[in-house]
């Protein structure tokens, strides 16, 4: 049922509060985020959009909050910035704890469908209201699985959403994603997804023992085949020796360990696989409503849709009218998701748009105070008003730091957080690498501009968001090395003038220079670092990095001296949500919150799996803690703890 909505401001908020696992590290939700937004009438806008890893330093910040007060204190430091509190807020969504209203959920009206799933469904549906009340869309939410902080049924629950939209008439289905197969491949391997993938196409060596495909693709319910999946792939590739070569393999590639080439041939094939679990779930979606792709629009949202080849071969293989996704796609984006949602189940109609990325902070502040401090100055030789032909001459030199405007969100660098380089040069490939302490072989992404993708590009679609791999034209691959995977594949970013004019006219003037209307670009951080959310922590990069040219919101600077530069770690970030400074702290205050000392495995249960147990056993309580002990002890003796993804904690 609609309701009546103020004007005014709202904030939704995914977030975690818990002391006990704030105090154990454990994971219940990962890459948290809150985002403010302005209701005037039918039209709802985006204000700012926070990603607590760029202000805290913790890389995919999944350390919960440890109180109620400390959250509410953040978040009104944050709310600060626009002269508002929480107070000021029409309604607060998304965390139980700070939550002020309680029907923006659709928990009781759709029993069978994750909360966490529909968040992510609706945060792609809903990107282009236009689109999505004109036209006919078939949606994807696909991940490694949902969260329980809202939603304390969802282990009863299907976990992944998909829908054909009509006009706005949104019609779910269940589906089966290929995110846990990853996840329990990320366990096993030991490098992270992004990595996984680029392993795959780095490495020139694949395994013929695998053609059938596995009956369990087709069944939703088929998490507990993905772990032993996992498991059949990897133990059969560890038994190939050089004299299976050509026949069971095509033959080990020697710029690779032995280690690396056995991981690379089980994600070509986890990622055939991954393919082949989609286009099912589209299948059965085409079949269920009667669809023709040629007259729709493919919406997708969630971590596995981060899988570039995936996205691109689905616009490819169906022929869909148009692409829809939100910078923001894996949980990054969930509170985007709770809050559309809220809007749409609340509204009539309502009206919104995202045209670009740039929603993050913006820091322009405290460049003139760094400045007027003289903090910097025995390490900058020259600072210059920025001209786009003299940024195109930095870039054809060496790698620059590039830092303008606002922050995008989302976990891709996607032009104002970037370190941006010429792409004719494997060299410079290779020296973005060293800078980043990556492995050599992982590429960079290309920035094109959008009028010209398709002279460099076998494209279908523009790709804003850099979540497409498109083939380099046979006639172009030699001029663009850098970008190019062992596939000629590149996972493309492309850019109009409307959405980030400055750089825009810095690739323009490279290609008046070059003939190359491409640039590279990677993300600006270090080594497990988030993205760089600070003119300072920029400055600081650069010095310890050797880099001599910094952009930093419209000034070039020239740097010096990096050789007296004498810090060697990224900057402290501004937000501090330890609730201890030492080991001794945290147990200390471990024995407060959990004083009869819970095991770490009846905690996994209480917390992730089971999370209604938290309303019927406090853990405080003696008589409580005994009988969940006891109930949970006679449950984990039926089950594989490895078979249990994204579980992790403190010491573990």
């Amino acid at each position: 049922m609609r309701i009546h909505m103020n004007n005014g401001y709202y904030l939704s908020t995914y977030l975690h509060i818990n002391e006990v696992a704030h105090l154990t590290g454990m994971r219940i939700r990962h890459d948290q985020n809150v985002s403010l937004w302005h209701k005037n009438g039918d039209k709802i806008d985006l204000v700012h959009y926070w990603e607590l890893e760029r202000i805290t330093g913790l890389k995919k910040n999944n350390r919960s909050l440890f109180t109620v007060e400390q959250a509410r204190e953040l978040l009104d430091s944050l709310l600060a910035e626009y002269r508002l509190t929480l107070n000021d807020m029409q309604a607060i969504w998304g965390t139980p704890q700070l939550q002020s209203a309680h029907d923006y959920h659709s928990i009781e009206e759709v029993r069978d469908i994750s909360y966490h799933s529909l968040c992510h469904l609706y945060s792609a549906l809903l990107m282009d209201t236009d689109l999505f009340y004109q036209e006919d869309i078939l949606g994807l939410s696909l991940d490694g699985g949902p969260d329980s902080v809202i939603d304390l049924q969802v282990s009863k629950k299907n976990y992944y959403a998909g829908c054909v939209s009509r006009k706005g008439n949104v019609n779910l289905m269940p589906l089966f994603s290929p995110g846990f197969i990853w996840t329990y491949a990320r366990k096993r391997f030991g490098y992270q997804e992004g990595t996984l993938m680029a392993l795959a196409n780095a490495c020139n060596c694949e395994a013929y023992i695998f053609d059938e495909e596995p009956v369990w693709i087709k069944d939703i319910h088929g998490l507990s085949n993905s772990f032993e999946y996992v498991k059949m792939l990897s133990d059969k590739i560890n038994q190939l020796t050089p004299k299976d070569a050509g026949i069971l393999f095509s033959g080990f590639d020697d710029r690779f360990s032995l280690e690396d080439n056995r991981i690379s041939m089980a994600m070509k094939q986890i990622q055939k696989i991954s393919l082949k679990i989609v286009e099912h779930n589209i299948d059965r979606l085409i079949e269920e409503y009667h669809c023709d792709p040629h007259q729709m629009y493919l919406a997708v949202a969630g971590g596995y849709m981060l899988n570039c080849p995936t996205n691109t071969h689905l616009m490819k293989k169906y022929g869909f009218r148009g692409f829809i996704a939100p910078p923001c796609i894996s949980d990054t984006g969930m509170s985007m998701g709770i809050a559309l949602y809220a809007f749409y189940k609340q509204m009539n109609r309502m009206s919104f748009h995202i045209n670009h990325a740039y929603y993050g902070n913006s820091d322009r502040d405290s460049l003139s105070q760094l400045l007027k401090e003289n903090k910097y100055a025995q390490f900058i030789q020259e600072i210059s008003e920025f001209h786009p032909e003299q940024a195109a001459e930095d870039i054809m030199q060496a790698p620059i730091v590039w830092f303008n405007g606002r922050a995008e969100i989302g976990p891709r660098a996607l032009g104002n957080r970037s370190l941006i380089a010429d792409p004719r040069f494997t060299g410079f490939k290779d020296e973005l690498n060293r800078i980043k302490q990556r492995q050599w072989w992982r590429p960079v992404a290309p920035i094109v501009i959008e009028e010209n993708l398709n002279d460099w590009f076998e494209s279908f679609c523009p790709s804003p968001f850099m979540l497409h791999a498109f083939q380099v034209r046979p006639d172009k691959a030699e001029q663009i090395p850098a970008v190019s995977h062992l596939d000629n594949t590149a996972r493309v970013q492309t850019m109009n003038e409307y959405e980030n004019k400055m750089l825009y006219d810095v690739i323009k003037a490279f290609m008046q220079k070059t003939g190359v209307p491409i640039i590279c670009n990677t993300s600006l951080n270090d080594r497990g670092e988030p993205i760089i959310d600070s003119c300072e922590q920029a400055l600081n990069f650069a010095l310890r990095k050797k880099i001599r040219i910094v952009y930093l919101n419209g000034k070039r600077f020239t740097l010096k001296n990096h050789e007296k530069y004498e810090l060697t770690q990224p900057l402290e970030r501004k937000v501090n949500i330890l609730a201890f400074r030492n080991e001794g702290e945290r147990q200390s205050l471990l024995k407060q919150y959990n004083p009869y000392q819970i095991p770490n495995e009846t905690l996994v249960y209480y917390f992730l799996l089971r999370p209604e147990l938290q309303d019927k056993y406090a853990l405080t309580n003696e008589n409580d803690v005994r009988m969940l002990n006891l109930f949970v002890k006679m449950i984990f003796n039926k089950l594989n703890p490895e078979e249990i993804p994204g579980i992790t904690l403190e010491g573990k």
